[in-house]
């Protein structure tokens, strides 16, 4: 009986959340997440287990990642900053039912796909990325942005939904920077990037 009123009891239950959401350890939950890789508090996230955080990477307070069925990967030397929100997954509109009546069980597999930034992004305060999105290399992402679609690599976007407003350097930048940080099988050539740049300027 004791048990019963203390589970009935609102306050311990919203210290047990608290206690929960700023101190228990997330990390370990966590399909991988490096010793530098760090979410501040406070912070909402569903679907622990499919989360991979890479090393020197951060995600800043007030983000919720909601990953129930597919993966979200960030990966080496990126950062978001306040306000992140993942969402991996979808709700099934279908002619003759209610969306909340359409279980994960139920709903078509392909609505629920992976989202990943890859090494050296920068995502600003309050961006919204959008199932299946791949935040390429080197993208910036502006403040306030809803990314529905890929980004390109060294690209800054912004806006909702979120568009390409420009290359971040120039071809020639990129491979200087590049020539500093990374393998020679892991860069991007001259032609890859000519050819990024040419669908885009």
């Amino acid at each position: 009986m004791k048990m019963n009123n203390l589970k009935k009891n609102t306050l311990l239950q919203g210290m047990v959340s608290l206690y929960r959401l700023f101190f228990k350890s997330y990390r370990k939950r966590m399909a991988y997440c490096a010793d530098d890789a760090h979410v501040a508090a406070p912070r909402y996230i569903v679907g622990h287990s499919n989360i991979r955080m890479e090393e020197n990477t951060g995600i800043g307070p007030n983000s919720t990642i909601l990953t129930p069925n597919a993966k979200f990967i960030i990966k080496k030397n990126s950062g978001c900053a306040a306000g992140l929100f993942v969402a991996t997954g979808n709700h099934e509109r279908r002619v003759g039912h209610f969306y909340s009546t359409i279980t994960d069980k139920d709903k078509a597999c392909d609505l629920d796909r992976d989202v990943i930034i890859e090494e050296d992004c920068w995502i600003g305060g309050n961006v919204a990325i959008l199932s299946g999105v791949t935040i390429k290399r080197g993208t910036t992402v502006a403040n306030g942005a809803v990314v529905a679609k890929d980004t390109v690599p060294y690209s800054v976007w912004g806006g909702i939904p979120a568009r390409f407003i420009k290359f971040y350097w120039t071809i020639d930048q990129i491979i200087e920077h590049e020539t500093q940080l990374y393998s020679v099988e892991d860069r991007y050539s001259k032609e890859e990037l000519e050819d990024i740049f040419a669908k885009y300027q």
